[in-house]
């Protein structure tokens, strides 16, 4: 397929949530949008709910250089001396570069609270959280041009988050109400770090709390179209043996999110596939039961046949990378895992040969790259 032809008529980007992985995010658009993937809806968790509306709120053009001066904002100067470095001495600067997240907070992001919450006033977000993320609104506000994605100018925006009260994942839809800072913020709101956010009244925390990618709030947007959804996963199910208790902290992360990916994954193309072989059965079907309730039901429950296929990208972290990987903010880290995003987004668009017609009956495939190497 040549640069920017598209059989499709939404390109969609689910960014995941993972912290400061989120850097991995800005490569992979990059060579999304070289190749002529530029997303008209995004959708986010966490994370990726901040650089989901950063991406949608902005003009393609500008999407990389807001993405980068929003982390370079929210991060430290480094100090590390061995910038360069690989190995134990990296993995060594990059626990210092968490430490000092985790005792001074993040600039422009969010701050430890003082005193701590066991001495503030209970029902306060001071009581129920240990940072203070205020902050971050005007931050937002800086980087993100909500009127333009409020007016339909600009990109569709969906976040994800969890509703406190009954736990379910709740999604905010540009296209349905219009979203500000505070929506992004309550994707964000991770406990016990993050206090939650209340939005009408009813308190929001982290849509990872219920789920860690937004795929579903993609695949039920309206109207239905052809979608090829980039899905921007930060945790890569394969991992190297854990040889100490960093490696098993890390390990089990790993898992912990990308088992509930690949769960998400199969679950919304096998229920892709199913309306589309229904559909095929029902044409094959002599006209004299074409037109009973049962099928008449059946034939509502199973009308989408849109095409909705997923490049599945995921991150294989370097070793230098530690358990603490999601909260390392130093700029070295986020240069390299931007670097790898954009490497392995283009190794994957660079033979598009899985980009073929779809096989009778089947609305949806999912092409699954784990750094540079394609797992079907």
């Amino acid at each position: 397929m040549e640069k920017g032809q598209t059989k499709y008529k939404r390109i969609a980007m689910a960014c995941q949530g993972g912290g400061s992985l989120g850097g991995y995010h800005i490569g992979a658009l990059k060579a999304m949008q070289e190749a002529g993937y530029s997303p008209n809806l995004v959708a986010g968790i966490s994370i990726g709910a901040f650089i989901g509306s950063i991406v949608a709120g902005n003009k393609p053009e500008d999407r990389i250089e807001k993405l980068t001066k929003f982390f370079e904002k929210i991060s430290w100067p480094e100090i590390s001396i061995l910038p360069d470095s690989t190995g134990d001495v990296r993995k060594f600067m990059n626990s210092l570069s968490s430490l000092q997240g985790f005792l001074f907070g993040q600039p422009a992001f969010f701050a430890p609270r003082f005193p701590a919450p066991t001495h503030r006033l209970k029902g306060t977000p001071g009581a129920t959280s240990y940072y203070d993320t205020s902050m971050l609104r005007e931050t937002l506000l800086e980087f993100v041009d909500f009127d333009g994605i409020n007016s339909g100018k600009l990109a569709r925006l969906i976040l994800g988050v969890t509703h406190v009260k009954d736990g379910s994942l709740v999604f905010f839809d540009s296209a349905k109400m219009p979203l500000g800072p505070e929506h992004v913020m309550a994707s964000g709101a991770m406990p016990p770090g993050f206090p939650g956010i209340e939005i009408d009244g009813e308190l929001y925390w982290d849509g990872g709390c219920a789920s860690n990618t937004p795929l579903e709030g993609i695949l039920d947007a309206e109207p239905k179209q052809d979608t090829l959804c980039f899905m921007i996963d930060l945790f890569a199910p394969e991992s190297n043996l854990p040889e100490d208790m960093t490696d098993v902290t890390l390990t089990m992360k790993n898992i912990q999110f990308s088992s509930r990916t690949a769960h998400t994954l199969k679950h919304i193309s096998n229920k892709k596939n199913l309306n589309s072989y229904i559909n095929y059965l029902l044409k094959q079907l002599p006209n004299t039961v074409k037109n009973t309730p049962v099928l008449d039901e059946i034939r509502k429950e199973a009308k989408d046949t849109t095409l909705f296929d997923i490049i599945h990208l995921s991150y294989d972290k370097p070793p230098y990378e530690v358990s603490s990987c999601d909260c390392e903010f130093s700029r070295n880290s986020l240069k390299d895992r931007a670097a790898h995003g954009y490497k392995d987004m283009k190794t994957a668009l660079t033979d598009a040969s899985w980009l073929t017609d779809h096989k009778e009956g089947t609305s949806s495939r999912i092409h699954r790259f784990i750094g540079e190497v394609h797992k079907e």
